[in-house]
């Protein structure tokens, strides 16, 4: 099959795939920091999602209901500056996977991809880049909510996780924005032909 893309576009395209896989396992599994829940079972948070959480019955009880699963509205994610991440890194994580959908196309079909689409995707990787990393840095400020201290104490405060600890999906978000910057540098020699008619284009 024809290919839009050069030898390093193929290269971009795999990288701009994996990123994207990244991004979005890290920014859904709500595995990105971990605590204990009244010195009984491990609980973890995402910017919009947890696991292992207290509910209180009709009868008054506080029991752990020990599955995860997304708070019901927007409105009840305990934090506004858990609300932010969410956006932030929800905006970052599909356009990662909106650029990612497109190289792999351009790997079968010609005139998919050429010198400045190369370049405006790279870019876009750059900013989906950003928009994750915004949401990694505001998530701690909201680390001074009820649910989090019911977990990690109340020492637990911005910027400051207590007696709670990362976990392993705010690794896969850091490997995500890793490559997400390489695959920018990567866009610049990924297509395997230059439109002429681009050149009002050219960064």
């Amino acid at each position: 099959m024809a290919s839009s893309l050069s030898s390093i576009g193929v290269l971009w395209a795999s990288l701009s795939l994996v990123a994207a896989l990244l991004c979005c396992s890290g920014f859904y599994l709500p595995f990105w920091i971990q605590g204990r829940l009244l010195g009984k079972v491990d609980a973890y948070f995402s910017s919009f999602r947890r696991c292992n959480y207290p509910k209180v019955t009709a009868q008054g009880v506080v029991e752990i209901v020990q599955q995860c699963g997304r708070y019901s509205r927007f409105w009840d994610i305990p934090s506004p500056w858990w609300q932010a991440s969410t956006v932030l890194a929800g905006l970052g994580s599909a356009l990662s996977l909106l650029v990612a959908l497109t190289a792999v196309a351009a790997c079968c079909v010609s005139y998919v991809i050429h010198t400045a689409t190369a370049k405006m995707a790279g870019t876009l990787q750059l900013l989906a880049a950003v928009l994750v990393c915004g949401g990694g840095a505001v998530y701690p400020v909201g680390w001074d909510n009820r649910e989090v201290r019911d977990c990690c104490g109340n020492a637990s405060h911005v910027y400051r996780l207590g007696t709670c600890q990362l976990s392993w999906s705010v690794y896969l978000l850091g490997g995500a924005v890793v490559l997400l910057v390489l695959c920018f540098g990567l866009s610049f020699s990924a297509a395997a032909r230059v439109d002429k008619s681009a050149g009002a284009f050219r960064f």
